[in-house]
Formats: C-alpha cells, structure tokens, sequence
C-alpha cells in the first residue's frame, strides 16, 4: 500500500543542517496495522508527515497504492491525499467554532458532493464511532476521548484506504484510551483499512501487527 525508498529529510538554517531521515526504506502491506515507536525527536511525526503527503522528502521516493507521488502537481497531490488518506492527530486539530457534524464534514468539502450527501456521510460515521446524539455539541463541551472519536469521524468520513495516526492516545487518560484503540482496531480488522499509528505505548504497539523503531532518524529495528 505504501513504499518508501531511500527516504532522507534535511533541515536547513543558516547555522545549521539537521538530518530528521536517514535512508528510511518501508513497505506498508494493504491492511496492515504499523505502529512505529522511538523517542521523542527520532522522526517518527517526520515520516508520518511524508507518508501522508504534508511534507516531502530532501531526498527519495514515494509510492501509495503503486501510484508514485513525486511529480504530482499540488492539486492532484492534495485531491489523491483527500482521496486516500485519513488523517488522527494527538491534538485531535478540531475547529472550535464549528460543531460536531461540522468539523466531521470538512474534508468533504473538497469533493463534489451535494450537501445532503456530505451530511448523511457524516451522521454515519458519527454512528461509527458512538457519536451520533453529540453530532450538535461544540468541542468545548466534550471530553478529550469523545474529541479525538471526532476526530476519527473527520478521518473516515471520505473513505480513506490509509488512516495516519500521531499519538492517537497520547492525551487520553487510559480508558479513554482504550476505547480509542478499539476504534483503530475495529476499523483495521472488519473494514480493512491500513492504519500506520506512532505511539510511546508498548502495549498498543504489541497489539498491532507490526512494529518498527526509529532512533535518530534512522530505522533500528
């Protein structure tokens, strides 16, 4: 579902040059539940950012679903993104000024659907994720769990093949936690959906089917 080859990222200042990637080389099967591990400022969100097509590389190429991404135009890179990939952050990125339903909605925007459509498509996945009688609250008068299954709404709600998650969990206490796990796994194993989280958890890591591990910009492992 995705490749990565001779992946490299290098920042550059006027004082400094810093590496974020280094020849980072990743297969990403259909259906795969990826977490990624390592500590705090080794890559991990980097390479996230360039698997989901908001960043690119200094150096290297990718490929989702045998599609090779780089020489698309800013357009077509932002309508295959909309397309393909569904995005989770740890903090969740919802509008304050918009509701439920609404925020739900956004990524529909992009697409040419009828307003009707955009707003049944949403009420489903709010059904999903166990959301549908808060589809008219703000964010403001949720819980952080029930924001980030917002949040998942938002990222399914366009159909993605690839859901990109950033530290899903990592501002939920652990109930909530799990319960947002649930959700990642159910929408793996019954729709078979590829999901790639980055996580600090060691339980959640074990729970998915694949671990790799970064350490200063390279993978170890």
């Amino acid at each position: 579902m995705i490749t990565l080859t001779g992946i490299n990222k290098i920042y550059r200042t006027r004082e400094i040059e810093t590496q974020a990637l280094e020849n980072v080389n990743l297969e990403v099967n259909k259906g795969e539940f990826l977490s990624i591990m390592g500590p705090s400022g080794c890559g991990k969100s980097t390479l996230l950012n360039i698997m989901g097509l908001l960043d690119t590389p200094t150096n290297g190429t990718i490929t989702i679903n045998g599609t090779s991404t780089e020489k698309m135009k800013d357009r077509t890179l932002a309508e295959f993104r909309n397309r393909m990939i569904g995005f989770v952050f740890q903090s969740f990125h919802l509008i304050n000024s918009l509701n439920v339903i609404d925020n739900v909605e956004l990524p529909l925007t992009y697409r040419k659907i009828s307003a009707k459509e955009s707003r049944h498509l949403a009420e489903e996945v709010l059904q999903k994720v166990g959301l549908s009688h808060r589809m008219h609250h703000m964010p403001s008068e949720l819980s952080g769990g029930q924001c980030q299954r917002v949040a998942i709404a938002r990222a399914i709600v366009g159909d993605p093949e690839i859901i990109l998650a950033d530290e899903p969990t990592g501002n939920l206490d652990s109930k909530m936690g799990t319960e947002v796990m649930d959700i990642l796994h159910r929408l793996n194993k019954e729709e078979g959906r590829t999901i790639i989280m980055v996580t600090h958890n060691e339980e959640q890591a074990k729970q998915t089917s694949r671990t790799i591990r970064f350490f200063d910009g390279r993978q170890v492992e």
